[in-house]
C-alpha cells in the first residue's frame, strides 16, 4: 500500500498514541495495570487482558514495525508484511506479542515499551521525505512505499491512523474511573 498520510503526520499522529499511553502508565497503579480483565474492546472472545497484557500487545506492533524498517533497510521482506494480511496470521500475532511478554515484569515491559516508542519515534523522525516514498522493491498490487509498509502494521483496521490504544481503551478517563470505581464497590 502507498502511504495515506506524510512522514510528519505520522509522526505527530504516533507522539500522540505514545503520550495517551504514558499518561496511562503514570496514571494506574500496579495494582490497576495488572488486574484481569480490565480491557474491554479489540480483543478476541477467549482474551481476559489487563493493561500490562495492552502494553505487551502495543509493544509487539511497534517491535514489529521496527524489525520491517531495519529489514526494508537491508533489502529484505518482513514476514510481518504478509502476515498482517492474513486472518490466521494475525491472530498470532495478537496472541504471540502478549504471550512473550508475559514472563516479563510490569516495570520490565514498562522500559520495553519505552524503549521501542522513543525507538519508532526515532526512526520516523530521522527518516527523509523521500524515503518515506520509497517504492516497494518487492512485487505488490497496487504499489507500495516504506511509509505504507509502516501504515500496513501500524494502523490495521480498525485502527484510527497511527492511533492503537483508542481500539482497546476508547475513553481513557473512563477507564480509569472504572478501575477505580471497581476497587471501591470491592472494599
Amino acid at each position: 500500500m502507498l502511504a495515506s498520510v506524510n512522514r510528519d503526520e505520522a509522526l505527530r499522529l504516533l507522539r500522540v498514541e505514545h503520550t495517551a499511553v504514558y499518561r496511562l502508565i503514570d496514571d494506574l497503579t500496579d495494582a490497576e495495570m495488572t488486574r484481569r480483565d480490565t480491557i474491554r474492546y479489540g480483543l478476541y472472545a477467549d482474551q481476559e487482558c489487563s493493561f500490562k497484557d495492552l502494553l505487551a500487545h502495543l509493544i509487539c506492533y511497534e517491535a514489529l514495525t521496527l524489525e520491517a524498517i531495519a529489514a526494508w533497510r537491508a533489502g529484505e521482506k518482513h514476514w510481518v508484511i504478509d502476515a498482517v494480511d492474513d486472518a490466521r496470521s494475525s491472530r498470532d500475532i495478537h496472541y504471540g506479542g502478549i504471550a512473550d511478554r508475559a514472563r516479563l515484569s510490569l516495570d520490565e515491559q514498562i522500559e520495553e515499551y519505552r524503549q521501542k516508542s522513543a525507538a519508532l519515534e526515532s526512526a520516523l523522525a530521522d527518516m527523509l521525505d523521500e524515503q518515506w516514498r520509497e517504492p516497494a522493491f518487492y512485487p505488490t498490487r497496487g504499489g507500495a512505499d516504506l511509509g505504507g509498509m509502516i501504515e500496513s502494521i501500524m494502523v490495521t483496521p480498525p485502527r484510527p491512523m497511527y492511533r492503537h490504544l483508542p481500539v482497546h481503551i476508547p475513553d481513557t478517563n473512563a477507564y480509569i474511573g472504572s478501575l477505580r470505581q471497581s476497587r471501591a464497590a470491592k472494599r
